[in-house]
């Protein structure tokens, strides 16, 4: 016991890794007997193991920073030991090293509060050989446990200072008051018809599975079995009957259905395509005659907002990226715009799609169909042979399309299996090698994530929607680009934060792993995009600017950016940049705000329709 207190102190009261290694030399004499080799490593094992325990339950940073130390340590001294393959000692040599990269893991995890290394940590830790060390082995296990707790806690208060929640200190780890805090925001919610129910009830489903509330004042379940008021919409029964079913501790239920009244998921259309003045314009733009082709899932069916030209140029291309105008076709604040904003995006369910604007209006004034002519916005791109763009320019004009195809149909083409006239081979070719030089000299993580999954999860690669995803990538940089050349202009960035660790090294670490598990730990590694006034840029995609445009018939924010483009033509004056600045303050908040709660209700859709499958009798 004298001997551990001896190296605490050591640790403790000094920052010179050197000097430390020389104290416990003299102490242990690890360099003479090679017993002491596994002494060593044991009491610095224990040592870790406390500070990392101390850390778990107070939190105090002290003790984070001795584990950092004692790390340190480990790594010096296994750095100086020379084991032989024969050698009996070998095997704590190795779990040494293993674990100087989980502790380094456990450090990065509890500093940078990172959930996904968590995942990383359980993975080492399940693959570390003890042999004979089965009570070292149970202490890391218990530490493991100890830190989801701390992970979840954490990611609690995040989640409760996103929505506002206000707590005091000293609650902040008491999960059960916190717990009856989201009710009574949750009966308010309702009491108010806020909003903000789907976030507390969100939350109150994390907590449940993390703690014990079987005693949680009964008068909450008075309030859901008497309301307040006596004509609840089908909407708040819904909720109720789910927050019953949480204070029970029973599985929610809801079917499908009930889970568009409980989101107010109406996708409902009046079928009237006349033009109506209160809500459509149609704007003469100059005709242009580029040979524009689309390509998309299915050719005839399905709703289409851009298209593709290629021309080709000395030392270059000339590509043309095509988009519907959306934004001048319905007049702003009119009730379909209302509506549609209302909507925000269009919504691909395991069993239908909900479109944000009637497939009815769509196909006739909006859709890139064969044979049609359309209002776009079009961007227009010289890019070198080395992939550089060296120009570009937008332009509002009026096209006529030529051929819409499907994937299936062009990947068949490139591969040389069929052949189309009116050059349609020709063309897709040069797109395919337009928008590879692109993608070869802006190569990101976001693109080499995609290409390593298709490596385990498609035979061929889909050469069509790689030139679809880099063109419409290229078209969504270049529009955020060209409107923040207006310094007046409140331009609403889509912008990505960067990850920890990377998910490239993540990709490398779990190549092994099934496609399904594979694809979750990338999205649990990567932090979710955002809208923002504020440029920080996109980490996934590797680029300084990026925004949402080029999918006006699906989304509402492309809608918004479309509308700051023809603003950016026109001079504005003081009092209407003031209004437009307000305005996109307020829109950014609505449409991060929509996002979360539209991916809430996928979430909880998906569940509902897999619950809808009765399991075949063997």
């Amino acid at each position: 016991m004298a001997k551990k207190i001896s190296v605490s102190k050591i640790i403790e009261t000094n920052s010179d890794l050197n000097i430390m290694l020389n104290e416990l030399q003299k102490k242990i004499g690890y360099d003479t007997q090679i017993d002491n080799h596994k002494q060593l490593i044991r009491i610095l094992f224990k040592l870790l193991d406390t500070e990392i325990t101390n850390y778990v339950k107070t939190e105090d940073e002290i003790n984070f920073s001795n584990a950092l130390k004692i790390v340190s340590l480990l790594e010096m001294f296994t750095n100086n030991c020379i084991f032989s393959e024969n050698d009996a000692h070998i095997h704590l040599y190795k779990q040494a090293r293993l674990l100087i990269k989980i502790t380094g893991l456990i450090g990065e995890f509890l500093h940078e509060e990172i959930e996904n290394n968590l995942i990383l940590l359980k993975e080492k830790i399940n693959k570390l050989e003890f042999k004979n060390e089965k009570n070292l082995e149970k202490k890391f296990q218990s530490q493991i446990s100890e830190l989801e707790k701390i992970i979840e806690g954490k990611r609690l208060l995040k989640l409760l200072e996103e929505n506002k929640i206000k707590i005091k200190a000293q609650q902040e780890k008491e999960n059960c008051k916190i717990f009856t805090q989201i009710l009574d925001k949750c009966f308010k919610s309702i009491e108010l018809e806020n909003r903000d129910i789907y976030y507390y009830l969100n939350l109150l489903h994390i907590l449940s599975e993390k703690i014990n509330y079987n005693k949680i004042d009964s008068s909450y379940l008075e309030k859901i079995t008497n309301p307040k008021s006596e004509h609840l919409t089908r909407k708040y029964q819904i909720i109720l009957k789910e927050l019953e079913k949480i204070l029970k501790m029973k599985k929610t239920n809801n079917t499908p259905e009930e889970t568009l009244i409980k989101y107010d998921i109406n996708y409902n259309f009046c079928e009237n395509t006349v033009i109506d003045s209160n809500n459509f314009q149609i704007l003469i733009y100059k005709e242009s005659q580029p040979v524009a082709l689309t390509i998309d899932g299915d050719a005839k069916s399905t709703i289409k907002d851009d298209a593709l030209s290629i021309k080709k140029e000395k030392n270059g291309y000339r590509l043309g990226i095509h988009i519907a105008d959306v934004g001048n076709f319905i007049i702003p604040n009119s009730p379909l715009d209302e509506n549609i904003k209302q909507k925000f995006k269009s919504l691909y369910l395991p069993d239908q799609v909900l479109h944000m604007i009637s497939p009815n209006i769509s196909k006739n004034y909006l859709s890139l169909d064969a044979g049609k002519k359309r209002n776009v916005i079009s961007l227009y791109a010289k890019i070198s042979e080395s992939g550089e763009i060296e120009s570009y320019t937008f332009l509002e004009e009026t096209i006529n399309i030529n051929q819409n195809l499907s994937y299936t149909l062009a990947d068949k083409i490139l591969r040389h299996e069929i052949s189309l006239p009116n050059d349609t081979d020709y063309n897709l070719k040069l797109l395919e090698h337009a928008t590879s030089l692109i993608s070869n000299s802006q190569r990101n993580e976001y693109r080499l994530i995609k290409e390593l999954i298709r490596e385990i999860t498609v035979p061929e690669d889909p050469i069509s929607e790689k030139i679809i995803n880099e063109s419409m990538v290229l078209y969504n940089r270049l529009f955020a680009e060209y409107l923040s050349q207006f310094h007046n202009l409140p331009v609403i960035y889509r912008v990505h934060d960067k990850p920890q660790p990377t998910s490239i090294e993540i990709f490398n670490e779990k190549k092994e792993l099934i496609n399904s598990d594979l694809i979750n730990i990338l999205k649990e590694c990567y932090p979710r995009a955002y809208y923002s006034l504020d440029n920080i840029g996109h980490y996934g995609l590797k680029l300084d600017t990026y925004s949402h445009s080029s999918s006006p018939i699906r989304r509402y924010t492309d809608i918004f950016m479309q509308r700051l483009y023809f603003l950016s033509q026109q001079q504005l004056t003081i009092e209407q940049l003031k209004e437009l600045e307000h305005t996109a303050i307020e829109f950014v908040e609505y449409a991060n705000k929509k996002e979360k709660e539209l991916k809430m209700f996928e979430d909880e859709y998906e569940q509902a329709y897999i619950k809808t499958f009765k399991p075949i009798d063997s």
